[in-house]
C-alpha cells in the first residue's frame, strides 16, 4: 500500500513539474525558423509573448497647447498579432491640474478591425483652460481578443499659451483704436 502511495506522488510530482517546464516548438515571426519555447504562446504556428498583442504610442509625445483651442494628436495602435482585433480606449490625467485639461474621445472610445500588422491612427482632441495647465495624459487601449491584453501611452501637456488675435480686444478698445485712426485719416486729409 505504502508503495502504491508512493508511486502516485511520485507519478504526480513529475507530471507538474513536466508542466511546468514543458517546452512547444511553433515558427519564430521575424526569422521564419521553427524554435522551441517555454513562454508565451503559438498563434497560428507563429511564437508570440500572447496571441492578442499590440503597441500604443502618442505623438507628439508632449506639446504646448492654445488656451481654449480643440487641438488633435495622433494616438497609434500597432496589431502586432496574427489575428484581427478591436480596442476599448479610454484616458485618465495623471498628473498636474486635471481639472483645466479637457480629453474629448468622441467616435474614437472603440477601434474594430485592426487587422494583423495594420498600425490604426485615431485623434483624441485636447482642449487646456488656462494657461498654467499641465499635466500627463494616459492614454489605455485594451485588447477585446484577450481583455487582459492592454497597453498605455503618455501625452505631457507642457503648458498652455494664449492666442493673439482681435477677438480678444474688447469692444472699447477697438472703439477707441477706430476713433483715433478717423482722427488722425481727418488731420492727413486737412494737412493735404
Amino acid at each position: 500500500m505504502k508503495k502504491i502511495i508512493l508511486i502516485v506522488l511520485l507519478t504526480t510530482l513529475l507530471l507538474i513539474i513536466g508542466e511546468v517546464y514543458s517546452v512547444f516548438c511553433c515558427e519564430d515571426p521575424e526569422t521564419g525558423q521553427k524554435k522551441c519555447y517555454s513562454t508565451g504562446q503559438c498563434c497560428d504556428d507563429l511564437w508570440f509573448p500572447v496571441c492578442f498583442w499590440f503597441d500604443v504610442w502618442v505623438e507628439p509625445k508632449s506639446r504646448m497647447f492654445t488656451v481654449g483651442e480643440s487641438t488633435t494628436v495622433n494616438l497609434y495602435i500597432h496589431n502586432v498579432c496574427p489575428y484581427p482585433d478591436n480596442y476599448d480606449v479610454t484616458y485618465e490625467i495623471t498628473a498636474g491640474n486635471p481639472n483645466l485639461i479637457k480629453v474629448d474621445l468622441t467616435g474614437f472610445e472603440y477601434v474594430e478591425d485592426v487587422g494583423p500588422k495594420e498600425i490604426r491612427v485615431i485623434y483624441p482632441r485636447i482642449t487646456i483652460l488656462e494657461k498654467s495647465a499641465t499635466g500627463s495624459i494616459l492614454f489605455n487601449a485594451t485588447s477585446e481578443g484577450n481583455n487582459t491584453v492592454y497597453n498605455n501611452a503618455t501625452l505631457t501637456v507642457l503648458q498652455g499659451d494664449l492666442p493673439v488675435s482681435l477677438p480678444e480686444f474688447d469692444y472699447m478698445g477697438l472703439f477707441v483704436i477706430i476713433f483715433l485712426i478717423g482722427i488722425l485719416y481727418f488731420i492727413y486729409k486737412k494737412n493735404l
